[in-house]
């Protein structure tokens, strides 16, 4: 029968808790799991389905390029939030204005959910804004 020998079992623990105390203290803190890096923020999500609702019929749906629509994916990897809010208010050739149709936190969402890509977890979003 194997003994557990107690003092230098307490001694792991007591090194392994100072090590993550001194990792707390200095603003390090364990990697998120992969579910939790890939759960989309409450703007990428409220960006889903503005993006659903007025975007995706010419832009594609899961930000899948059409033929005729600009690519949204590769222009944001460029573009900051403020010029694609802007663009996104001025018509241009097949483009409507979305400057009376959408607020600026709008648009500001779907660029968030532009800008991440799309994910599984925001098929659920979709699906659920359509009930």
């Amino acid at each position: 029968m194997n003994k557990i020998n107690h003092s230098k079992t307490h001694g792991h623990y007591i090194a392994i808790a100072t090590c993550l105390a001194v990792l707390t203290v200095a603003g390090i803190t364990a990697p998120q799991t992969y579910a939790q890096a890939d759960k989309a923020s409450p703007r990428e999500r409220a960006g889903a389905v503005v993006f659903g609702e007025h975007c995706s019929t010419c832009h594609g749906v899961r930000l899948l390029k059409q033929d005729a629509a600009f690519d949204l994916k590769a222009a944001v990897n460029d573009m900051t939030e403020v010029r694609f809010i802007r663009g996104a208010k001025t018509a241009r050739g097949a483009m409507p204005s979305f400057a009376t149709a959408l607020k600026d936190t709008e648009l500001a969402d779907v660029y968030a959910y532009i800008k991440r890509g799309h994910t599984l977890d925001l098929d659920d979003v979709r699906m659920e804004s359509n009930h």
